[in-house]
C-alpha cells in the first residue's frame, strides 16, 4: 500500500487496500508487499484493529456459500469509487477507502460491501474447498532411483535418489532432491517446505535440494519463486540460485547452469564440491557412507561428473582428485591421506 496522502494534516488518511490485505492475511503477498503492510498497519493503529477483527472472525467462520472474489470485487470498487470524497481544488485526490473521520462519509453499503468481501475471499482461501481437508500422499526413490510423479493438480515432480515428498493438497515437505513444474493457481500457490526453508511457487519450474546438514539450494529454470526462513526471503526468478546455509538467506541472481538439472537426466554433477557435499550425495545416489579420517580432506574440493560408473569407479576418482587414497569396507568408503613415501 502507497502512502498517496498530501502533506496538509487536515487531509484523511492514506487509503487501505482490500485485496492487498486479503493476500497478508492469507499468506500470499510477496516478501515486499507483506512487509509494506506491517509498516502500514503498525503506523494505522485504527486500521490494524478493524484487519485484526476481520481476521479472526474470518478464521472461526465456516464457509457454506460461494464467493465470487471477481465479481465482488469489481462491485465494490465500483461504489466505493463512485461515492469517494472529491474536492475541486488544485492537486485534490480521491481515496477509495480512508480511515479515521473520514470513513464515515462513505455509505454504510460501500463499507458494508468491503467487509463481507474481505471475510468471504479469506474464508475461501482458507477453506478446503468442497468439503474435508484432502489427505497427505506420499512418494518416496530409494538409492540411485530416480520417479517421476504426476499429482493431483496437475504439477509435474521428478524426485531425486533416496527422496522422500509429502503433499497435503498444494503443501509439499521435501527431503532429498526434486523438480517441480507447478500447475499454478493464483488462489492456491504451491508451497515446499525443505530444511526450515518455504519455497512458494509464483508461477514456474524450479528444484529443491536438501539433505541433512547441507544448505539448501533451490535452482529456478522457469517463473519466480520466494524462499523463506523464518524473516528473511528472497525472490528468485529464472537463472537464479537461492541458498539457505546456517540461517541466512541468500540470492545468487543468475548463476544457474546446465549443471543444476542434469540429475533429473541420470547424471551427477559436481562443481567445486566440499566433501560433505560429496558425502552426502554419493549416500543417496550409490549407497556408500563417506568418512574422512583426516581434517585437512575437509578443506579440498572436488569438481567431476558421472553417469552410469560403478561405485568403486566414483569413488577411486574422488579420491585421486582430492590427493587421497580410499578404503571400502562393505558400504563404507574411508578416504584418508596415504602415507608419504619413503
Amino acid at each position: 500500500m502507497t502512502d498517496r496522502s498530501p502533506t496538509h494534516s487536515s487531509a484523511p488518511s492514506p487509503s487501505l487496500d482490500w485485496e492487498v490485505v486479503g493476500r497478508y492475511l492469507a499468506g500470499e503477498s510477496s516478501p515486499a508487499e507483506a512487509e509494506a503492510v506491517r509498516r502500514w498497519l503498525e503506523e494505522h493503529p485504527d486500521d490494524a484493529r478493524l484487519v485484526n477483527a476481520l481476521d479472526a472472525a474470518a478464521k472461526h467462520a465456516t464457509p457454506s456459500f460461494e464467493v465470487d472474489v471477481e465479481a465482488a470485487l469489481r462491485t465494490v470498487k465500483t461504489r466505493m469509487h463512485s461515492r469517494a470524497p472529491t474536492s475541486t481544488s488544485p492537486g485534490a485526490r480521491t481515496y477509495a477507502f480512508a480511515s479515521g473521520p473520514s470513513w464515515r462519509r462513505y455509505t454504510g453499503i460501500a463499507v458494508a460491501a468491503g467487509v463481507l468481501l474481505m471475510v468471504g475471499v479469506l474464508l475461501m482461501k482458507r477453506a478446503p474447498i468442497g468439503g474435508p481437508p484432502t489427505p497427505a500422499r506420499s512418494y518416496a526413490t530409494i538409492v540411485g532411483e530416480r520417479k517421476e510423479v504426476l499429482l493431483g493438480d496437475g504439477t509435474q515432480v521428478i524426485l531425486g535418489p533416496a527422496t522422500r515428498l509429502v503433499v497435503t493438497g498444494r503443501k509439499a515437505e521435501l527431503v532429498g532432491e526434486a523438480f517441480f513444474s507447478v500447475a499454478h493457481d493464483s488462489l492456491r500457490p504451491f508451497v515446499v517446505h525443505a530444511g526450515g526453508a518455504v519455497i512458494r511457487d509464483i508461477g514456474t519450474e524450479f528444484t529443491v535440494h536438501s539433505d541433512s546438514g547441507e544448505a539448501v539450494r533451490v535452482v529456478v529454470s522457469q517463473g519466480v519463486v520466494s524462499l523463506t526462513y523464518a524473516r528473511d526471503s528472497v525472490l528468485l526468478s529464472r537463472g537464479d540460485v537461492g541458498v539457505l546455509d546456517q540461517g541466512r538467506v541468500q540470492a545468487r541472481p543468475g548463476t544457474a547452469t546446465d549443471d543444476d538439472l542434469a540429475w533429473t537426466l541420470g547424471r551427477l554433477v559436481f562443481r567445486d564440491a566440499s566433501v560433505a557435499e560429496l558425502s552426502a550425495d554419493l549416500r543417496r545416489w550409490y549407497g556408500v557412507e563417506v568418512r574422512v579420517t583426516d581434517s585437512t580432506l575437509l578443506q579440498r574440493h572436488f569438481t567431476g561428473s558421472f553417469a552410469r560408473e560403478t561405485p568403486e569407479r566414483v569413488l577411486d576418482v574422488i579420491a585421486l582428485a582430492l590427493g587421497a587414497r580410499v578404503d571400502r569396507r562393505g558400504d563404507t568408503a574411508y578416504i584418508r591421506i596415504p602415507p608419504p613415501v619413503r
